[in-house]
């Protein structure tokens, strides 16, 4: 089995032999915008972050414990009746500090359900790299890399932080050169991007500049037995 590799969508991860998942760390990646709003509210303090693929089981879990926060989107939009989106932006420490949240998306809480069986569950964005990094080694490989991806498709920007991962780790991949070639304005690339577009469609565009800045923050989320996210 490779050291490292990398599903560019989750049905690559789940057409993987089971001894494959089992034996592997999955290191989740949707950089724009849900992985950085996780490490993002964890760095603010937040409690924990239960990350569902339903917006129907998002409500019954608030139901259940009136005291977590809704987070969460669809197509980018903040769900309605939800205490917050999916903006790394909002989850400051006097909105989510000391609160476990609730967060479903489009893509990445999707991914998260999809690796389910993996020795370990990290999430990255580039705001954790060199955390993600330092985590993965004292872990040990294999590590599968798994881009959430923009509603079922190739996501560019995802598969550039798997490239970062990549350089960072010393691994070959041909996702390493994708990172190297648009390194130098990442802002830019994840503009560029098909969620990068999507979101300033709808206005949200300044999320970017945050997903952008590379080790920012110093947290390395991990999926607790109990399907909580925490550091």
């Amino acid at each position: 089995m490779k050291k490292f590799s990398v599903c560019y969508l989750p049905a690559q991860w789940r057409a993987l032999e089971d001894t494959a998942r089992q034996e592997s760390v999955c290191v989740v990646i949707d950089v724009i915008r849900a992985t950085t709003t996780i490490a993002a509210a964890l760095a603010a303090g937040a409690a924990g972050i239960r990350p569902v693929a339903s917006v129907a089981e998002a409500e019954a879990l608030k139901a259940a414990e009136p005291r977590r926060l809704l987070a969460g989107e669809r197509h980018g939009i903040a769900l309605p009746g939800f205490d917050l989106g999916n903006s790394p932006r909002a989850v400051t420490p006097g909105q989510v500090g000391g609160r476990e949240l609730i967060l479903t998306t489009t893509n990445g809480t999707q991914a998260l359900a999809a690796c389910a069986g993996a020795r370990a569950v990290l999430t990255c964005a580039f705001v954790n790299l060199s955390a993600t990094v330092e985590k993965l080694r004292q872990l040990g490989p294999p590590w599968i890399i798994l881009c959430a991806g923009f509603e079922g498709h190739f996501g560019l920007d995802d598969a550039v932080v798997a490239g970062a991962l990549a350089e960072a780790l010393g691994e070959e991949s041909s996702f390493r050169s994708l990172f190297q070639s648009v390194r130098h304005d990442l802002a830019t690339m994840l503009l560029g991007s098909q969620a990068g577009q999507e979101l300033r469609k709808i206005g949200l565009q300044d999320d970017i500049p945050f997903c952008a800045a590379i080790d920012s923050l110093d947290v390395v989320p991990m999926l607790g037995t109990d399907g909580v996210l925490r550091v």
